[in-house]
This record gives C-alpha cells, sequence and structure tokens, in this order.
C-alpha cells in the first residue's frame, strides 16, 4: 500500500513528466538569444535584437559571347551587433565550381575552373593582397582578417574587384540557356550573414541546399555589347538612355497599366532598333534597397511583355510584372497574364499582405529558381504546370525574401510557404477539383513518412541528401501548415501568419520565432502539433479500430497508430445513398490520447463508412473503411 505523500509525490511527477514532455527541445543558440534579448519566447523581437547594414556598389562587366564576367565592388559595412568583428566572411559562390570543390550535384567538367580569381582587396584604404595572410580561401568561402578590429557601431569600407567565367552547360539555377542569353546568379563576393543566434554563417554552398544572405543596398551597373537586353532585382534606372522612343513608350506605358503592354513583339526582334544610340558596349543600371541578393539576366534575341497591377489599395502602390522570353516557348505567352493573377492573390487572399516589392520578372531560362525581384523559369510542356512553376517562385517573394530565411538549415521555412500560399489559386487556375495541388504532396509524403532515410523537418537542411531533401523541404511542411490551418481556422490561422510575417520581414526568423508567435497569436501551447510534426522521427496513420451500435446510435473508435496529430474526416455512406460528412481537427489529440470515440445518432442504417481522403496523410489505409451488410 502506498501511503498519501508517496502517492501524491508520484501524481505530481507524473504530471510534471507529461508536461516537460510537450515542451520543446530548444538549441544552445537560441536560448542565448532570448537570455541576450535579442530574440524572446512569445516570437517577438527581443528589445537588443540587432542586425547589421551593409550597402554594395557593383560595377561589372559581362560578355555573353564568351560567359567572361569581371566586376568592382564597394562596400560599406555596418557592424551593429554587440561583438568586435576581427573577421570578414564572404560568400565566393562561382567557387562551386572550382576544381576540387565539394558538390551535392553534378557539373559539365568542362565549366571547371581555377574558382573567381579576386585581383584587388582594399578595406579602409588600405591594400591586402589576396593571396596574402590575411585572405584564406576554403571552399566557396574567403576569410578576409581585418586589419583594424571592428567595433559596436563602428563601419569599414571595402573594395573588390574580382573575375570568372561563368559556368557554360551546367545550369544549376543560373547559367547560359542559348546563343547571348543568360541568367546570372551568385556572381559576386557577398559578405554572409552574421546574426544574433549562430554568429557568422559558415554553412558553404553544395549546389542542392539553398541559402542564406543578409539583407543590403545595392547600386548596380552592368555592361554588355549594346544589342542585349538585360532584366535585373531592382529598379531600372536609366531607361531613357538605353531605349529608343518607340520602345521607351511601351515601357513607361506598362509601369501604369493593367493590360499587358509588348515592349518587344516577334516582328521587333529583327529590326534591331530597340536602343537609341548604337555604340559597341551599354551600361545598365538599377538600385534595390533592402534585399537579400542580386541578379540579372540578358539576352540580345528576347522578347519581353510587361503590366502592372495595384497591390496595396492603400495607398496605391503598383508591382511592375515583366516576363521576358524566348519566342519559341510554348507556355511564356500567358506567364504575365498567370504572374498578375499570382501577385494579387498573395496580396490580397494569401497572405493577404501587399505584395513588398516594386518589380517582378520572370525570365526563360531554365530549372526554376527565385530570386529577389526575378524568377528563372523553365518553359513547361503544359498549361498547368505552368501555373505551378509560375506562381510558386514569385510566391518565393515573401519566404525566403520578404523574411530572411535560412533555407542552408531550414528550409521547410520558405520551400513549405511557397507550396502552401498559392495552392488555391493553383486549384482554381487549372481547374482542378478536390484540392488537387494538396492531394499530391500527401501522395508523395506518404510514400517516404516513416522510412529509415526520412529526417525531421529541425534536422538542418544541409545534412539532408537526395530525394528526402525534397520530401522534407517541400511536401511535408506544405502538409503540415495545411493541419495548423484545419487546427486553428481560416481567419486564426492567417491572423497568425500575417502577425509572424509583420514581425519578421526584413529581419532574420527562426523556426523558434515562428512557433511562439503562432502559440501567442493564437493563445494556445500548440508544442503537441509541433513536436512530433516538426521535431520526431514517424509518420500519420489512424484507422477505425471498432464500430459498435445501440439505440440509434454509432460508436466510431478511431485509433491514432503513427505519432503524428492529424485531421479526423469520415464519410458515412446510408441505406438510402446519402452521405454525412464528420470532421474532427487534428486537435483531439492534444492530451496524447490514442484513441477517440465518435457517437453519430441516425435513425438511417449505416452501410459504409471511410475515414480519411486524399489530402490527409495515412500511410496504411487498409484499416480506413468498413462496410455492413446489415445493422450492427
Amino acid at each position: 500500500m502506498i501511503k498519501k505523500p508517496v502517492l501524491l509525490f508520484l501524481i505530481l511527477l507524473f504530471q510534471f513528466s507529461l508536461f516537460t514532455q510537450e515542451k520543446l527541445f530548444v538549441p544552445n543558440e537560441n536560448q542565448r538569444a532570448i537570455n541576450n534579448k535579442t530574440r524572446t519566447d512569445n516570437g517577438e523581437l527581443g528589445k537588443k535584437y540587432w542586425q547589421n547594414k551593409i550597402k554594395y556598389i557593383i560595377k561589372a562587366d559581362f560578355n555573353p559571347k564568351t560567359g567572361f564576367l569581371k566586376g568592382k565592388e564597394a562596400i560599406n559595412y555596418i557592424n551593429l551587433s554587440p561583438y568586435t568583428l576581427n573577421t570578414l566572411v564572404i560568400n565566393l559562390y562561382p567557387n562551386l565550381y572550382k576544381k576540387g570543390s565539394t558538390r551535392d550535384k553534378p557539373v559539365d567538367l568542362g565549366d571547371l575552373h581555377e574558382g573567381i580569381v579576386i585581383s584587388r582587396i582594399e578595406i579602409d584604404n588600405l591594400e591586402i593582397n589576396p593571396n596574402g595572410k590575411d585572405c584564406f580561401f576554403e571552399g566557396t568561402h574567403l576569410y578576409l582578417a581585418l586589419p583594424n578590429s571592428l567595433k559596436t557601431n563602428k563601419e569599414t569600407s571595402l573594395t573588390i574587384e574580382w573575375e570568372f567565367n561563368m559556368q557554360k552547360t551546367t545550369q544549376i539555377r543560373t547559367g547560359k540557356y542559348d546563343e547571348n542569353t543568360w541568367f546570372i546568379g551568385y556572381w559576386y563576393p557577398q559578405i554572409a550573414v552574421f546574426d544574433d543566434v549562430f554568429g557568422w554563417d559558415e554553412v558553404p554552398y553544395d549546389g542542392l541546399h539553398e541559402f542564406y544572405s543578409p539583407f543590403a543596398n545595392f547600386d548596380v551597373t552592368i555592361e554588355v555589347p549594346h544589342n542585349q537586353t538585360i532584366w535585373a532585382t531592382g529598379i531600372w534606372q536609366n531607361p531613357e538612355a538605353i531605349l529608343s522612343k518607340k520602345y521607351l513608350n511601351r515601357y513607361k506605358k506598362s509601369l501604369v497599366s493593367n493590360n499587358i503592354t509588348q515592349i518587344i513583339k516577334p516582328e521587333d526582334l529583327n529590326k534591331k532598333t530597340l536602343q537609341n544610340i548604337k555604340t559597341n558596349l551599354r551600361t545598365w543600371h538599377f538600385k534595390a534597397d533592402n534585399v537579400v541578393d542580386f541578379a540579372f539576366a540578358t539576352s540580345d534575341h528576347y522578347l519581353w511583355d510587361a503590366t502592372s497591377l495595384v497591390v496595396d489599395k492603400e495607398t496605391d502602390r503598383r508591382t511592375v510584372i515583366n516576363v521576358a522570353y524566348n519566342k519559341n516557348s510554348l507556355d511564356f505567352y500567358d506567364v504575365a497574364k498567370i504572374s498578375r493573377k499570382t501577385i494579387q492573390h498573395l496580396s490580397d487572399s494569401m497572405p493577404a499582405i501587399p505584395f513588398p516589392y516594386p518589380r517582378m520578372t520572370i525570365f526563360n531560362g531554365g530549372g526554376g529558381m527565385e530570386y529577389p525581384m526575378m524568377v528563372n523559369d523553365r518553359s513547361e510542356s503544359n498549361y498547368k504546370e505552368m501555373i505551378d512553376l509560375t506562381s510558386h517562385e514569385i510566391s518565393h517573394t515573401y519566404f525566403p525574401f520578404y523574411m530572411g530565411i535560412n533555407q542552408e538549415r531550414y528550409a521547410w521555412m520558405d520551400e513549405g510557404w511557397a507550396m502552401f500560399l498559392p495552392s488555391k489559386l493553383q486549384d482554381s487556375l487549372a481547374k482542378s477539383t478536390n484540392n488537387a495541388k494538396a492531394a499530391y504532396s500527401t501522395f508523395v509524403y506518404n510514400m517516404y513518412a516513416g522510412n529509415s532515410s526520412e529526417a525531421t523537418l529541425m534536422t538542418p537542411s544541409y545534412h539532408i541528401k537526395g530525394y528526402e531533401y525534397y520530401v522534407t523541404s517541400y511536401y511535408k511542411p506544405e502538409i503540415a501548415y495545411r493541419i495548423l490551418q484545419n487546427i486553428l481556422g481560416e481567419k486564426l490561422f492567417l491572423k497568425a501568419i500575417q502577425t509572424y510575417i509583420k514581425r519578421w520581414n526584413g529581419k532574420y526568423p527562426t523556426p523558434y520565432d515562428f512557433f511562439y508567435t503562432i502559440n501567442h497569436v493564437a493563445q494556445k501551447d500548440l508544442s503537441w502539433f509541433w513536436k512530433p510534426w516538426f521535431f520526431e522521427f514517424g509518420y500519420p496513420d489512424i484507422g477505425i479500430k471498432k464500430v459498435s451500435y445501440e439505440d440509434y446510435k454509432y460508436e466510431i473508435n478511431i485509433e491514432k497508430i503513427g505519432n503524428l496529430p492529424v485531421p479526423i474526416y469520415i464519410e458515412l455512406f446510408y441505406d438510402d445513398n446519402s452521405t454525412k460528412i464528420i470532421k474532427k481537427s487534428a486537435e483531439v489529440w492534444k492530451n496524447g490520447n490514442n484513441n477517440f470515440k465518435i457517437t453519430h445518432k441516425t435513425k438511417m442504417r449505416i452501410k459504409k463508412l471511410i475515414l480519411g481522403n486524399s489530402t490527409i496523410p495515412d500511410i496504411n489505409k487498409k484499416n480506413n473503411d468498413r462496410s455492413f451488410k446489415e445493422r450492427l
């Protein structure tokens, strides 16, 4: 017999154990940020949050015949952190193609080179030998020792001159697409992020995993042969100096028109009258403020459609859409129209925050890759795929650009949202039924959930390889967001997501800032949901354990076999061929229970019931239906 004090102690210990089991694991780095008051445990910015400031002035020369790129940049870097910096970490992404570099994607051997060649470095007017002891090159990083320590609230100025040959065959997110047509990304020495959680970002670029880039202001001039057109991040500063009157008028019209203007039409391609002065070289000038990267694309034979729309009805602010494409592309003639509808959907419906940037260019290159105010997209073979690709890449504007997402560690924080945000629009435009996009994600995830190769969402993305990287980054988080929406309801879910975006745009959120913000807005501790879906190994599996009948009451016992909580959706089929749907959110599992009983009163006989639907993940559907020849 257990004495009362001992019994009470055991009860309290058991309750405490249950409570602590539901708490999320918080790594040391995140705990330190909260202790340092740069972050909070309710998802708001801490009172002492900081991030450093960067300004680039870049002058580049690009030869589309040879792929040779040469540049000079002046960087102003302000240290707003509480730490003294003795070294700067600089990303040299073209070194992915340096001989001997480690890669997670194959490259054409003909594209390998000796790496980005830095010919000059100057720090605060002091010349630094690029081949000396103050410069240490490792993979895609340059570690640059500062001649004088950079203290808090002080700034330093750098000048870097560099050159390299763009790859001509390999097309990992950027490259050559036909004669004189290029998309140029990751092309300049870029100072890495130094943040309040991890310090310097030192994750190398391997070709598979994506990026974590610092917010900066850009002033960029690019010199190309006179017959080349350039589209780039930011606002074009000198159209009057480049375009002849006819095309300048078309361009200016597109800035204020809701209609689609063809700036370069098929019949214009052979006239060679686009530019007003024919010199050997022309300089294009662009500016962009508070963006995490700068990319540009160029061609001498691409069509150009443009339009604009009001994205913020309170201020009448417009976003201008440019679409540049090969005349032989079968799908790009409709991309401007789809892009308009995507940006309208994002601004008005989901996430219902006005599109944050003044420009968006969709360029007909290869693959599908997002950049600030730029998209590099392949041509698709059918209309539906074009809709999906276009809307997905444009949706990335919010994540990882408006929100400074660390894609290297947490790719689900941007790819999952780029899957979720446009999904209803994609179904609508493609005239799909039965939530086709959601059903496809569920179908893919069901094949991989619980396999030994599956990683948790909180596993750093750079550790995940192969197709599991795509399942973990795209499909599983998109499903988790849908389940979360079902738990909170559409109105509260939208409020929570908008709060998260408003708090952290222009900043660097971590997963915990997301979790804590949703909890804070919902006024709920959702650890019971976050923990299995984001932190734990496991799989979704629910089944019909038992069905009984008595006094016009059916009792349906649903068993949670897997550890991931999912909604309950039951379709009842009656003798008279009528049907009824019973729905319960995943919150029915929040107390850790593995059984949930549903009581359904009816005078009609149920002849069949089916648990689940195509949008709810469930790895074993053999226990999801029951048929009855007669009343139980």
